[in-house]
């Protein structure tokens, strides 16, 4: 399930949105009843929420073609009524482009014609309808009929391939389709014909007699009358199966190698070769290159679309390895002299020169039709003079390089396996006997070998001839990846050796860009970055990275550059120098501090920590505009990398640079709510500090793994480090970092209901703040002191001071925490009884919150609604919005969020006398506040379980829990205290 805008892919969203526009799609332009929409999209049960999921996916999609400026393509998404709608050309459609491909094929006047318009509608098609995104059972109902569409567009095809006297051709796709549709009778019919024809009858009587006993024993039933005909006039070899004498194939060289054992996938790549190689009129031969990484499989689907056209090309094919990857390419010269003799030119009638020679191949190919197959070409001079004059030719083309100066009609950049197509190579070279795709030492295996055909038919045929070796064993040694390359390696084939090819014929300074390269971490290097790895300028690096992926031996992903891991485990063999190694890495690692600590200063809560940082060296355009205009989207893309050499510096004992790097990445993975990641580079720079013997950076340190560990709910752990930090704090000199600290103890203490603490703490950072001219951070710390105004009901104080921090991020311009403090000021106008004025005031806070992107307050947000809208009484809005939370909540890892917003809805659901489904959501919420650490939602919990014991008759439960809810608020000072045994309301 995809969409294409101007030729961009959409990012679509989850499964389920992507299911939801299916179902849209499939029915464009016609009203679509949302409980269609839940009863697909749950076909066994659906949760009381499910409207709300489809309302919020509905809104999500709108917002994605929004975004793609679907209007413009006369695409739009309305609600109508009791469902949606989703008005488009339905010629926008793939769907519908096949339907009526199809229909035109059948009024096409040859068979080259309908085949290919059938070729066309085919390659529409990916793989079964909607497999991506609906349950199998839910597919074959809705796609039952595309199915069938598509089965019958094959078997047309294949009809016409047949008539053409291709039947050596379709022999390959007709077995797929009948081990695919194993009771398909036409399909069986189809390959008895095509055996028959090519000389192979006992084949084609097999294929019958499968048949027959497949029927026989599972349905009890014969072939049909026009099969069993067919079985009897192949066992008379009755001559009009066979094609006219003058049809059949003239002689001529047949050079194509024999297609590869056990060939799985790239049935897309194959239909395209094929079709890009039929010749067309308008006079221009076709010159097709097929280009990729070593050991991707180029020769053999080469060989295997050469077969499958051979019949457009009666006259012969050629075929001939170029020896590009070598260290003497052949020369053309010598090739022509073959390829003469090989079309009948006696020896001694071969010209001397290589002009004379070309003209004479041009004229030897003049009026004929064949198929020139060039293997591991060199270089496009290599290659040109061994293209035909005559546009009836064809020629393809395999090369490492992209010969992007040759003119052709296409280029195809072969890509790696995908994991489904791996999965089905490797237990097809092993046997399904011993191997289970489920098995996850296999698919651990497909991953390593990352999706590389040669690698994964060394390891296939590993584990076939070797009885005692296991997927688990097998995968194991691959673990390992000092020795990895060693374990690929099976009789003559060596992925290492297919390297050293590509690298043998690199000049001097490319070897040393792509040794260099070796230190790229995961996830790539930007163009900068590579620079400063290579020490040159940016022109030069460019220069040298994209000759690189020329020869497809580093990948180029938009802004990115990166290596496939066998080909990077490679490299590292060869960045043997540890002072080669050394030097390097300390170029890339110095351009990442420069940028990532001015990247960390433009967050909302960065800059906390200075150090002095070596100087941005590289002349690269661009990108210190790029941090300056959105650092956090910078980060996004960089911070696994600053991330890895984090962990390289710990592991060495670079203390200093250890808790540098981790000062630029702290603030961006608080605001991303990646508290793994913080609490891991927090200990490291904690043990680079206790090491270094820094007392400024061991605070630093205990601060951000303090945090962390309240994030993520251990108080304990995170009051432990805050007050260590604190100890230390008076010798960091640095008044910011008190700030900081002081705050985070005091959010902490009051999470826990130690609210006098809490208080001490907050007043204690205003104290300390009026020294300083920090406004964001005196406004954060009213924020979290009118929180804690409002949990005792201090109300006007608590409004106050949430109105004076809302002026300050308002004249600020921050968004995520005007929003995070409208919800808390919407809070206390419920609270005082002004109802619209809450409602307004959370609707501008849900607003501002899902506007910056933070899901996870946006939920928060909610959930106040909701509680607002129960209190004016308006129970199918207040559900809605709490629906819509859980929703949202769900995407985050806020599960403290998650629980409150179940025991809000369970409030409302009480309210609409659904006991037994608000009993559902209050058990779920208490579990998880139960054991949260935070008595005040606990016990606020409590009462909502008192009033549901109270409403199905247990008023002795009610009673006890009410009595337990009193006393937790009451220790607290909560002000839900005194509203125990009333319903929920705040």
């Amino acid at each position: 399930m995809r969409a294409i805008s101007d030729g961009k892919q959409i990012d679509l969203g989850v499964r389920k949105q992507r299911f939801v526009l299916a179902m849209m799609l499939l029915d464009a332009n016609k009203l679509v009843p949302a409980e269609r929409l839940v009863e697909l999209t749950w076909p066994d049960e659906a949760p009381r929420s499910a409207r709300g999921v489809i309302h919020t996916h509905i809104s999500r999609l709108r917002s994605v073609l929004n975004a793609a400026d679907a209007e413009r393509h006369g695409v739009a998404l309305i609600s109508n009524g009791p469902g949606y709608m989703l008005k488009c050309d339905p010629k926008s459609i793939d769907v519908n482009k096949f339907m009526d491909l199809c229909t035109a094929s059948r009024n096409c006047q040859d068979d080259d014609g309908r085949i290919r318009v059938l070729d066309e509608a085919l390659a529409l098609w990916d793989g079964p309808a909607l497999a991506s995104v609906a349950a199998e059972e839910v597919r074959t109902r809705l796609t039952r009929h595309l199915d069938e569409a598509r089965l019958l567009a094959m078997e047309e095809r294949i009809d016409a391939h047949l008539r053409l006297g291709r039947h050596a051709e379709v022999i390959h796709d007709l077995t797929e389709l009948e081990a695919e549709h194993p009771y398909r009778q036409q399909v069986v019919a189809q390959l008895m014909l095509a055996l028959h024809r090519s000389d192979r009858g006992p084949d084609a009587l097999s294929a019958y007699q499968k048949l027959y006993r497949r029927l026989d024993s599972e349905l009890g039933v014969e072939p049909a009358p026009a099969l069993r005909e067919l079985q009897t006039r192949i066992l008379r070899d009755d001559p009009a199966l066979n094609l006219n004498p003058r049809e059949k194939l003239k002689a001529g060289p047949r050079q194509l190698p024999p297609d590869v054992d056990h060939y799985t996938g790239r049935r897309q790549h194959i239909e395209q070769i094929c079709q890009l190689l039929t010749p067309r009129d308008g006079g221009v031969l076709p010159v097709v290159a097929i280009t990729g990484k070593p050991g991707l499989g180029k020769t053999a689907l080469a060989v295997r679309a050469g077969r499958r056209v051979a019949a457009e090309f009666p006259d012969g094919q050629l075929f001939i390895d170029l020896q590009g990857n070598g260290l003497r390419p052949r020369d053309p010269s010598e090739v022509l002299a073959r390829f003469l003799r090989d079309l009948g030119v006696d020896g001694a009638d071969v010209p001397a020169t290589l002009e004379e020679r070309v003209g004479l191949f041009r004229d030897r190919t003049a009026g004929r039709r064949i198929l020139v197959v060039l293997d591991n070409a060199a270089t496009e001079q290599q290659v040109r003079s061994l293209i035909p004059g005559n546009a009836e030719c064809a020629v393809l083309i395999t090369s490492r390089r992209r010969l992007t100066g040759l003119d052709m009609r296409k280029l195809v950049d072969l890509d790696v396996l995908n994991q489904v197509d791996a999965l089905a190579l490797l237990a097809d070279l092993v046997g399904d006997d011993r191997l289970a795709a489920a098995d996850p030492s296999v698919r651990r295996i497909v991953e390593l070998c990352g999706g590389l055909p040669l690698a994964l038919r060394i390891v296939g045929t590993k584990l076939r001839s070797r009885s005692h070796l296991t997927a688990a064993a097998l995968a194991a040694r691959l673990e390992d990846e000092r020795t990895r390359l060693d374990e690929l390696v099976g009789g003559d084939r060596e992925i290492r050796a297919s390297f050293l090819l590509s690298y043998d014929s690199l000049d001097a300074e490319h070897q040393r860009a792509f040794r260099l390269l070796a230190l790229m971490p995961d996830n790539g290097l930007p163009p900068w970055a590579t620079a400063a790895v290579l020490d040159v300028d940016f022109r030069t690096s460019e220069r040298l990275v994209e000759d690189l992926v020329d020869v497809n031996l580093v990948e180029a992903a938009p802004g990115r550059y990166r290596f496939h891991d066998l080909i990077r485990l490679y490299a590292q063999e060869k960045l043997a120098a540890d002072d080669e190694r050394h030097v390097a890495r300390t170029r890339m690692v110095n351009a990442y501090l420069h940028l990532g600590k001015r990247a960390d200063a433009l967050l909302e809560f960065g800059g906390l920590y200075q150090f002095d940082c070596p100087p941005f060296t590289v002349d690269a355009p661009g990108v210190l505009d790029e941090i300056d205009r959105a650092p956090a989207a910078w980060l996004d893309q960089e911070h696994p990398a600053i991330l890895e050499a984090i962990e390289h510096a710990a592991a060495n004992g670079h203390h200093d640079l250890t808790y540098h790097l981790s000062a630029t990445v702290a603030a961006f993975l608080e605001l991303r709510a990646q508290w793994a990641d913080l609490k891991r580079v927090a200990e490291l720079s904690l043990a680079a500090a206790r090491g270094s013997g820094s007392p400024y950076w061991k605070a630093y340190a205990l601060f951000a793994v303090g945090l962390a560990a309240r994030e993520t709910r251990d108080f304990r752990k995170a009051e432990e480090y805050f007050r260590a930090g604190l100890e230390i704090l008076p010798h960091a000199n640095d008044p910011l970092l008190e700030v900081v600290t002081l705050l985070s103890v005091g959010v902490a203490q009051r999470l826990q209901g130690r609210w006098n603490d809490a208080a001490r703490y907050f007043d204690g950072c205003l104290s300390v703040l009026e020294a300083l001219d920090k406004p964001r951070w005196r406004a954060y710390t009213l924020r979290e002191s009118g929180v804690l105004d409002r949990y005792r009901g201090e109300w006007d104080r608590a409004e106050e001071r949430l109105r004076a921090a809302v002026d300050t991020f308002e004249r600020l311009g921050d968004r995520r925490w005007i929003g995070a403090t409208l919800r808390e000021l919407g809070i206390v106008r419920r609270a005082v009884g002004d109802l619209e004025g809450s409602l307004e005031v959370l609707i501008r806070s849900r607003d501002a919150l899902r506007g910056a992107g933070d899901l996870r307050r946006e939920g928060a947000a909610l959930r106040c609604l909701a509680e607002t809208h129960r209190a004016i009484g308006a129970l199918d809005e207040a559900r809605a919005c709490a629906e819509r939370g859980l929703d949202v909540l769900e995407l985050t890892l806020d599960s403290h969020g998650l629980a409150c917003t179940q025991v809000v809805l369970a409030e409302v659901l009480m309210d609409a006398d659904e006991l037994e489904a608000a009993r559902k959501h209050l058990d779920k919420g208490l579990a998880a506040l139960s054991v949260s650490g935070d008595p005040r939602w606990h016990g606020k919990a409590l009462i909502t379980r008192g009033r549901y014991l109270m409403a199905s008759g247990d008023a002795a439960g009610a009673r006890t829990a009410w009595d337990e809810a009193r006393r937790m608020l009451s220790e607290i000072g909560a002000v839900e205290a005194e509203h125990v045994g009333e319903p929920l309301g705040r």
